[in-house]
């Protein structure tokens, strides 16, 4: 028998033309399968079909800090595992 997918929490900062492409997404989704539909579940389906790029191809698609300085706003990030700089 095939295990279900653990899900996990995770905080988002998101802007806000992102949030609303995904909010018009999850809507689309809940239409289409005829039930309420959580906004992750639109994510995930972001992700999955830009992950399907490759890794060059989507980093063609970055944003300088100055185009973007929204993320810069956010200050340092700790991930676990790694030192900071």
């Amino acid at each position: 028998m095939k295990q279900p997918m653990r899900l996990v929490r995770l905080n988002l900062h998101l802007r806000a033309d992102h949030l609303d492409r995904l909010t018009r997404l999850a809507t689309a989704i809940s239409r289409r399968k005829g039930r309420d539909t959580r906004l992750a579940e639109a994510l995930e389906l972001g992700l999955v079909s830009g992950l399907t790029w490759t890794d060059t191809d989507m980093l063609d698609l970055l944003k300088s800090d100055l185009d973007v300085p929204c993320w810069l706003a956010l200050g340092p990030v700790v991930r676990p595992g790694r030192d900071l700089p």
